[in-house]
């Protein structure tokens, strides 16, 4: 089915959640922080709850996951709901989603005893997004699907550097002899992440390129982007930073006294943390390129 989006109504949408949030309405539900309005047939709105960022803070950025998912009968199987999610853009810079589903999931096909038989949230291919705009994100779904969401805190940012001693093998250390060890035109840089014992939390890591420049009052950003490369026959994958080191800016008029030198990032990488392969990111060959990471950690799914 072909869904048909009234761009022009989604403003005055904004507005009514934004109005509805600010005039304290019921929840609905526990990520929900007002009544979605209903304004595409056959669709359902969901705005999700976040805390507005707050400027010149200090505090360490929060990335917000959104699930979608459905509650179904399953058994000992796992289970996937089937379906995609679409962002769309405003005119205003601002993002909403759209997740459509025909409500169908796929499954391993292990044979179950009977009494495995329970209903259970069936979540989705989930998406990622910085909570750095004022106004809650909206995501539209086809109907009978829920949204969920989880918080995920970050770490500090740190410094991966070029040159590595190991002392003590590990299996990361010896999975390292099947990646490239130079690649032309690049400087490659490598991280082992230590392991983490006795905890339940799912964690992820963030790849972080940047370059140190001159700036001024405005925003900047590093052009380029990543692309992941397979290491045949090992079921590996090393990150390229592909970028030539422009930077984009916005366009406001600055005063002399504003510029200053300091680290601009770039598009990041998100990959799953993992202790027993090494993080292995190939940067071009510049003096004022680097490269950190974070690493979150996830909240509960509400």
């Amino acid at each position: 089915m072909k869904v048909t989006f009234l761009t022009k109504q989604l403003p005055v949408l904004l507005f009514i959640v934004l109005f509805s949030a600010a005039c304290g309405s019921k929840k609905t539900g526990s990520m929900s922080n007002v009544a979605p309005v209903q304004t595409l047939d056959g669709y359902q709105a969901h705005a999700l709850s976040v805390a507005s960022p707050k400027q010149g803070s200090s505090d360490q950025p929060v990335k917000i996951e959104i699930v979608p998912g459905k509650t179904m009968e399953v058994d000992c199987n796992h289970h996937s709901l089937m379906g995609e999610f679409t962002e769309k853009s405003l005119s205003d810079g601002n993002s909403y989603y759209v997740f459509e589903s025909n409500g169908q999931a796929t499954s391993t096909l292990m044979a179950c005893p009977d009494n495995t038989k329970r209903m259970e949230f069936v979540q989705g291919q989930s998406i990622f997004i910085d909570n750095i705009n004022a106004i809650p994100p909206v995501v539209f779904t086809s109907e009978g699907i829920e949204i969920k969401q989880r918080n995920w805190n970050s770490s500090t940012p740190y410094t991966i550097e070029k040159e590595f001693n190991h002392t003590v093998e590990t299996e990361a250390t010896t999975a390292l002899e099947a990646y490239p060890e130079s690649l032309e035109g690049y400087d490659r840089y490598v991280l082992f992440l230590p392991e983490i014992k006795n905890s339940q939390k799912e964690r992820k890591v963030e790849i972080i390129p940047a370059v140190t420049t001159e700036v001024d009052c405005n925003l900047h950003g590093l052009m380029g982007t990543f692309v992941e490369k397979n290491i045949e026959g090992w079921g590996y994958s090393y990150l390229i930073f592909e970028s030539d080191g422009g930077i984009r800016s916005t366009r406001k008029a600055c005063p002399d006294d504003t510029r200053r030198t300091e680290l601009v990032t770039g598009a990041t990488h998100l990959m799953n943390y993992n202790s027993r392969l090494p993080v292995v990111v190939f940067i071009p060959k510049k003096d004022n390129f680097s490269v950190q990471y974070r690493v979150w950690e996830a909240g509960e799914l509400k």
